[in-house]
């Protein structure tokens, strides 16, 4: 893993200590990753990361928004951005996640779910911060869902409630990452991303662009 700092001016150096931290923790949990840890991997002294970050629980809330600003532009924004037809849309959210979990898999042997679940709930109890920040994104995160929902039912002239359609693609999202973390099988995500579809009258459409055999 290269997390390496480069130390200039401005917000660079704590930017990059989030992103090498937010590697670590979706590895190895907030408790399996220590200060001296961090700093051997971004290769910097330890006085640099209290520079940044009053304590470790200080550096984990910003793994936690890190995550979640990647989550929300890369994934669902990106998707809205590149994809005007909903289904479309819904594939790569989908198709999005496979690829994450199936990389993950070929550098670790392993898949380690959602990130932002993850810190939530190792943290929640003793942190209620992070896990007030993980429902905040999540409910943003819903309302990308449910808007494509939305579209999807009046493009095909459905009465569906884009709510609770919304909610429950939120929900085989989370479950989703939980079942291929379990199961150490990416492909799980695959097997959601095609229930979604079937969800918002799209059946037929592939999540990958040649679905493995």
């Amino acid at each position: 893993m290269n997390c390496s700092v480069p130390l200039t001016r401005g917000d660079r150096p704590r930017a990059s200590l989030v992103v090498c931290e937010a590697s670590l923790y979706w590895a190895r949990s907030f408790h399996g990753v220590s200060v001296d840890l961090v700093a051997d991997t971004a290769k910097i002294n330890k006085a640099t990361v209290y520079r940044y970050f009053k304590d470790k629980r200080d550096l984990a809330l910003a793994v936690e928004r890190y995550n979640g600003i990647l989550t929300r532009d890369m994934i669902f924004a990106t998707s809205f951005a590149e994809y005007p037809e909903p289904q479309d849309r819904l594939a790569a959210i989908f198709r999005y996640a496979y690829r994450t979990h199936h990389q993950k898999f070929a550098e670790n042997g392993d898949v380690f779910g959602c990130p932002i679940v993850g810190l939530s709930l190792e943290l929640g109890q003793e942190m209620p911060e992070i896990r007030e920040e993980a429902a905040r994104l999540f409910d943003e995160l819903e309302g990308f869902f449910t808007e494509n929902a939305r579209q999807a039912a009046e493009g095909a002239g459905s009465r569906v409630n884009p709510s609770l359609t919304g909610r429950t693609l939120a929900q085989l999202m989370h479950g989703a990452n939980a079942s291929s973390s379990l199961a150490a099988d990416a492909s799980q995500v695959l097997d959601a991303g095609r229930a979604a579809m079937t969800l918002i009258g799209f059946p037929d459409t592939p999540i990958l662009l040649e679905e493995p055999a």
